[in-house]
């Protein structure tokens, strides 16, 4: 298949695009025809609430497990991004005067989440400062000692789309025994993920960002280590060997990270985002993660060819989907108006910046009518 016909066939997958200009993949995902199908498929099934709840779900691990390059029984489902890190936070076993690092940059559900330890088991939160919401891996390093158990923190930062170089940090976190807990959200499905090979021990990510899902359900992978020393804060019922033997009254743990699980699960969420998964890896994530890039590059060079002030990393290696920047002139507030009343669908964030985030879905010209309404407006 060509590119141009791959492409065309990708962009076909999201029939919404024929209605607005989406360029907001890093907020809440366009819905794709997969999803959408799936979405009909769980419908029909639930007329009859009649489905196969182990078939449907093992191939959705099977999706996750092959969107990150982890090990399927390393995979459960979680409900978003923050319950995936509260699973972790809950289940390790604390001691007062542990030690936590974290950087300031983080979008709150990785940075909350930890900052509660202090007052709730007397753990040491320590703070990396970023500069222009941008942290330095030589700043996580600084704060580490021999108390320090966790590392926390964003594949892609949320607002300056900056990329973490997860193998560097991987690698001093195994060095130092050191667990790194990872929010993938804003980079799986806009880059490739290989959570063994980075070294990463906890990853969680929400599905309905960059991996084209819908919002309530997403994916948890850990390693071997993290298996080994993170246990479930309850037993859920649906954590244990044989969930649907309701005689037995006591039973053990499931021997994978399905242990984690607690009641009954969303069978809906979990089919439509295997459909989106399984959607993506069809269509290759290296092409993906090629045209993302490419895209992100052609957004920052626009915004730079009219000498406006860009927050994403100029370094392609450094950068994922996001492009962040500011405008020399115009109110933020209007213009944000202005491309909503185009239909182009993007962000505005905090500190006076536009946000748009280009999935391989889009094309130049997408970004084109973008500037064009900014320009207007400047």
């Amino acid at each position: 298949m060509s590119e141009r016909a791959w492409y065309e066939t990708f962009r076909s997958m999201f029939k919404g695009l024929d209605r607005c200009v989406f360029l907001n993949s890093a907020g809440v995902a366009m819905v794709s025809e997969p999803v959408r199908d799936a979405v009909l498929r769980w419908a029909a099934l639930g007329q009859c609430a009649e489905f196969d709840y182990y078939a449907i779900v093992s191939e959705a691990r099977e999706n996750a497990a092959a969107m990150v390059s982890g090990r399927t029984d390393r995979i459960f489902f979680s409900r978003n991004t923050t319950h995936g890190i509260h699973t972790f936070i809950l289940g390790y076993p604390w001691q007062k005067g542990d030690g936590v690092i974290v950087a300031d940059c983080e979008f709150p559900a990785n940075r909350l989440s930890w900052l509660g330890l202090r007052e709730k088991k007397g753990v040491g939160v320590r703070i990396v400062k970023s500069q222009n919401s941008k942290a330095a891996l030589d700043d996580y390093y600084k704060l580490c000692d021999k108390d320090t158990k966790v590392i926390a923190i964003s594949w892609v930062q949320y607002l300056s789309g900056q990329k973490a170089d997860l193998a560097a940090l991987g690698r001093f976190c195994r060095a130092h025994d050191i667990l790194l807990v990872v929010d993938g959200i804003q980079g799986i499905g806009a880059a490739e993920m290989n959570a063994e090979e980075l070294n990463i021990d906890w990853l969680s990510a929400d599905g309905h960002k960059w991996m084209c899902g819908p919002e309530g359900v997403g994916l948890v992978w850990m390693s071997e280590r993290a298996f080994n020393v993170v246990t479930p804060a309850c037993k859920g019922w649906f954590g244990v060997e044989q969930p649907f033997n309701f005689e037995e009254f006591d039973q053990d743990y499931e021997a994978n990270a399905n242990r984690f699980l607690d009641g009954s699960p969303m069978v809906l969420g979990i089919m439509a985002f295997s459909a989106a998964l399984k959607m993506l890896l069809s269509f290759g994530m290296d092409k993906i993660a090629a045209r993302v890039l490419e895209l992100s590059a052609y957004t920052i060079n626009e915004a730079k060819r009219r000498g406006w002030e860009v927050l994403t990393p100029l370094n392609p290696e450094d950068r994922a989907g996001i492009a962040t920047f500011r405008p020399s002139s115009g109110d933020l507030e209007v213009i944000a108006k202005k491309l909503h009343d185009n239909n182009i669908i993007c962000s505005l964030r905090g500190g006076g910046w536009l946000r748009l985030s280009a999935h391989a879905f889009n094309n130049h010209e997408d970004i084109d009518k973008a500037f064009y309404v900014i320009d207007k407006n400047v």
